[in-house]
């Protein structure tokens, strides 16, 4: 099989019937296999021009393929620049394939140029190219009899076509073993012959054409290092993929927890700001105050610069406050001051009145929390053409977004990527917040991408019942010192979380801060460093997740962090009401989805909502 980038295409949302014939062919008729390397729809050079593939063979050069869906009775006219084409009922004028396909052998040849090992150093060619690009125009739906017999070969010949006949799972191309017949039909489309590059040249034109960027994830120890190891390697490689795949625009990309959302926007930061020169001022927010600094930590572990003139990170009123150009509270007690703070944004926008330049890409992690009219302040910061990735899911949205996309000016139609591979929970913690949110389990439709990965196992989800708070903070307290004890596990993958809101239909207010203040004393009265992350905002901004201090933190200040073991506290005095059922559902959701490895729930009374808890754990 030859080498393929990506791998797959069958997960993508945006290759056509006959791109993903040829993806086919070229894996299985490019042969022998150590010869080839295929690319599908590589960015080219500073435009980021995407031609449908690109072929190199090491004794032949790079092919550029343009993939036509067209049957032959959509041809109603064709000459050495457009195509007439009749697509819905109506005549359409294209370019013509081979056109195309030059314009693209242009864009290569530029690219190329700019690199001296790809040019030759002596004799009558020096200083031109030594690699061979040559081009072909790809008919899947039109046979030979059928170009033939309207003339097509006299606008484009044959040695630069391939057709339905060469296609073929039963035609010669695809059933000789050799490779030979494949390699017959290629070489005429080649201006000249390659006599192939050292293998340093070969991994140089590789990363020209599919930079995959590698992150190190902050280095974790505890249950789960080891095990979840080989998952996440292997997640980053295809969101570092899924970010180089990403179209230029508007699009959105949706994802349960833990399957690496995150990971994608953080890589496609990278990408543009390395390999798009277009691309200046890059915007990567979230609402979360506590997730800025791990989002900031990706960024630097790969060395990539953060703050000043490189990569800004923000969370949402932030931003606010850049564009005011005033300082902002950002622990007041109540919503009605953030809703203030977002009308008054608006107002100064719809103004003119903006402190800040507009950015060429805007990357919004955990999509989900943001309103409407927050998606209509960052809009404006961002030029128009420019970069807007929207990541979410749709069953962490704790304020249910009020109307469509592209009522908010967001055309994102048809480029919206979904990832499904959770890579963050066990087998048992995935299948208990599916439960709890009502989700009916699914195959995993990306599980060809990891042909001998699996979900991990670990505990089932454990409920306590206590007589009274005081013995449920003592059990903590001698589990977690136990558990430290006996190196099972440090104290930077331990997490304590709890809600410290009141719900009503008008939103929210903080309610008293009793259960992490009794908890933060009593684990330091036990000699665990402990960390209360949702102190103030001074604690959040400072947060760390790899400093080996237990994280006592609230469910909202926890969105987009995981840790190994998690324990739930106070979710017995979560009282719903029918108009905010819904979204403590949700909230609840984020909590069990935190932890990776191991849950526990402990309670005092028994409510509404441990009653469910308690009916999933018991119905797997």
């Amino acid at each position: 099989m030859a080498l393929m980038h990506p791998e797959e295409i069958d997960d993508l949302e945006n290759p056509t019937e006959g791109e993903r014939k040829v993806f086919r062919f070229l894996r299985e008729a490019a042969r022998p296999d150590s010869e080839f390397i295929s690319w599908y729809e590589p960015a080219i050079g500073e435009q980021g021009v995407e031609p449908d593939f690109v072929l190199f063979g090491n004794h032949y050069g790079l092919l550029v393929l343009e993939v036509k869906d067209w049957n032959i009775d959509q041809v109603e006219e064709a000459d050495s620049v457009n195509f007439k084409i009749w697509i819905g009922g109506k005549e359409e004028t294209r370019t013509n394939p081979d056109r195309q396909a030059r314009g693209y052998v242009n864009n290569l040849m530029d690219l190329l140029k700019d690199h001296p090992r790809f040019l030759n150093e002596t004799g009558p060619h020096e200083g031109q190219l030594k690699v061979p690009i040559g081009r072909m125009a790809v008919f899947p739906n039109i046979s030979r009899e059928e170009y033939l017999e309207h003339n097509l070969d006299q606008v484009i010949p044959l040695e630069r076509v391939l057709l339905q006949d060469d296609l073929a799972n039963e035609g010669e191309i695809r059933c000789d073993p050799s490779g030979k017949k494949f390699q017959d039909r290629i070489t005429p489309a080649f201006p000249f012959p390659l006599h192939g590059l050292a293998p340093k040249e070969i991994y140089r034109l590789n990363s020209l054409l599919f930079p995959v960027l590698k992150f190190h994830i902050p280095k974790r120890e505890g249950f789960c290092k080891l095990e979840f190891k080989r998952e996440i390697q292997s997640l980053d490689e295809n969101q570092a993929r899924v970010a180089l795949y990403l179209k230029t625009g508007h699009q959105i990309i949706k994802g349960p927890p833990g399957s690496g959302k995150t990971l994608v926007l953080v890589n496609r930061c990278c990408y543009l700001q390395r390999y798009n020169p277009r691309i200046k001022r890059i915007l990567l927010v979230c609402y979360n105050i506590a997730l800025v600094s791990y989002l900031k930590r990706l960024l630097l572990e790969k060395g990539v610069g953060v703050g000043g003139d490189a990569i800004q990170v923000r969370h949402f009123f932030e931003v606010c406050s850049d564009i005011l150009g005033m300082s902002l509270e950002y622990d007041k007690s109540d919503q009605g001051y953030y809703d203030s703070i977002v009308q008054l944004t608006l107002e100064a926008l719809q103004k003119g009145q903006n402190e800040i330049m507009p950015f060429d890409a805007v990357m919004i992690d955990e999509g989900q929390d943001f309103q409407d009219d927050m998606f209509r302040i960052l809009l404006p910061i961002l030029r128009p053409g420019g970069d807007l990735v929207i990541a979410l899911d749709d069953f962490q949205d704790l304020y249910r977004r009020e109307g469509s996309w592209k009522s908010l000016g967001i055309e994102a139609k048809g480029k919206t990527r979904t990832l499904n591979r959770v890579y963050r929970n066990t087998a048992e913690i995935l299948a208990f917040s599916q439960r709890f949110i009502g989700q009916e389990i699914k195959p995993d439709p990306q599980q060809p991408l990891f042909p001998d990965a699996h979900l991990r196992h670990g505990p089932a989800p454990e409920l306590s019942r206590f007589k009274n708070q005081e013995d449920l903070e003592n059990f903590i307290l001698k589990e977690i010192s136990d558990l430290i004890r006996q190196g099972e596990c440090r104290r930077s993958e331990i997490a304590i979380l709890y809600d410290d809101k009141v719900y009503s239909p008008e939103g929210f207010k903080y309610q008293g801060k009793e259960i992490p203040v009794q908890l933060l004393k009593k684990l330091e009265s036990a000699g665990i460093p402990a960390n209360w992350v949702s102190q103030d905002v001074r604690a959040k901004e400072l947060f760390d997740i790899t400093t080996d201090r237990v994280s006592l933190i609230s469910i909202h200040s926890a969105k987009g962090l995981d840790f190994d073991l998690v324990y739930l506290v106070g979710m017995d005095q979560i009282i719903p009401r029918d108009e905010t059922r819904e979204r403590l559902i949700r909230l609840l959701y984020v909590a069990i989805t935190r932890a990776k490895y191991r849950l526990v729930i402990p309670y005092v009374e028994e409510s509404e909502f441990i009653t469910r808890l308690k009916a999933c754990l018991a119905n797997p």
